[in-house]
């Protein structure tokens, strides 16, 4: 940021201001090229201004004078025709890639309308005061002839500067102001620019500064005559649907949409955020969820265990009951046949269990004592069976 002094807030025409700066300090110059741009505010009624950028109508090599011209049609530009001598504005900058290449460009064609005069003074004044060898045609429109801010400095430039020349375009009225001047009526057509570039279109760069339907209309005429994109530069001075664009869009647009895209990106991530919010959790397959799951199964195994061990443990030597007794001791005295029929006594009178049991081992019964018949023969061998 730079601190400047008003020296003088003139208003040149009546629909154009010249605001004239000079430094506050030397010891931080503004450097900047020539046909840039600065933002600039100040305080009015005790309350600072928002910033508002205008092209530098003064040559970067004068630094004791930093110049600003401005049309006069709103509550921001009629403020800076108000103020005084000695009252401070601040400039942030400079902006922007309208610049005149005096290096790369030999030949170069300037199409101003309106305000949009102000960077070309810059541009012209620079080559001025450097002597600089590129031709320069400027084609200026405008209104009336009294609408025109910088009408002697543009004469000036052209009678001392042999590589300048100057072609007023007036709307509509008078033009007796301009006698000496190159200087025609109307719009600005194909045929008046034919008729001052007898040299084509060719290996000359074109610069067009103003408002967009002007711009739109020149750019359209150069692309027509075969003039190639990347040697026309322009520089809009309004927002809208009709900004036209050339190597460089201005520095304000591109922070209009920079903002624009932030702001919607943000409420964007805003939103999104609050909905997820808003929403319930959403279940995930992993141990935390599977977990109480987990838990209440063994839990009822662990009920069904407690069930089981507490029920009361099976005799599996003793016998059941008396009949199992009687049958047993009937097996003794009888064969095989009576240890099954104990047997299947025993398992009729066994109770069922409420749960599966474990199976019981029941003891077989020991066999009955099997009695010998001995038989004695005449030579006296003995044979039991």
């Amino acid at each position: 940021m730079h601190k400047y002094h008003v020296t003088s807030a003139d208003q040149v025409t009546d629909s154009t201001v010249v605001l004239n700066l000079e430094p506050a300090s030397v010891r931080k110059p503004f450097l900047f090229s020539p046909g840039q741009y600065a933002a600039i505010s100040f305080y009015h009624k005790g309350r600072p201004t928002p910033a508002r950028c205008f092209s530098i109508a003064s040559s970067p090599t004068d630094q004791d004078t930093l110049r600003f011209g401005m049309r006069t049609k709103g509550r921001f530009t009629k403020s800076v025709a108000n103020l005084k001598p000695g009252d401070v504005v601040k400039v942030r900058g400079p902006y922007g890639g309208f610049v005149l290449d005096i290096a790369g460009n030999d030949d170069v064609v300037f199409l101003a309308g309106g305000i949009g005069i102000t960077p070309f003074m810059s541009m012209l004044s620079y080559a001025t005061h450097v002597q600089a060898s590129t031709r320069i045609v400027l084609f200026y429109s405008c209104q009336t002839q009294d609408d025109i801010p910088f009408l002697d400095e543009l004469r000036s430039y052209e009678q001392n500067n042999p590589n300048i020349k100057v072609i007023f375009v007036v709307g509509h009225g008078d033009i007796n102001q301009l006698i000496g001047l190159s200087a025609a009526t109307g719009q600005l057509t194909p045929d008046l620019i034919d008729s001052v570039l007898t040299g084509g279109y060719e290996n000359r760069t074109f610069y067009t500064c103003g408002p967009p339907p002007y711009m739109n209309a020149m750019v359209k005429t150069l692309k027509k005559k075969g003039v190639k994109q990347n040697h026309i530069i322009t520089e809009a001075f309004a927002q809208g649907s009709q900004l036209q664009t050339g190597k460089v869009q201005s520095w304000p647009y591109n922070i209009y949409v920079i903002s624009t895209a932030s702001l919607i990106l943000g409420s964007l991530a805003v939103t999104i955020s609050d909905m997820l919010k808003t929403l319930p959790p959403q279940t995930l397959l992993n141990s935390a969820n599977l977990a109480p799951t987990l838990t209440s199964s063994n839990s009822r195994q662990r009920d069904l265990d407690t069930l089981v061990n507490s029920l009361p443990p099976l005799a599996t030597n003793a016998p059941a009951t008396a009949a199992e007794q009687a049958s047993e001791q009937a097996a003794q005295n009888d064969a095989a046949a009576s240890a099954a029929a104990a047997t299947a006594a025993a398992s009729a009178t066994t109770p069922a269990a409420s749960v599966a049991p474990a199976p019981v081992v029941v003891q077989a019964p020991a066999p009955a004592p099997v009695q010998k018949t001995c038989t004695t023969t005449q030579s006296g061998v003995t044979t039991c069976v």
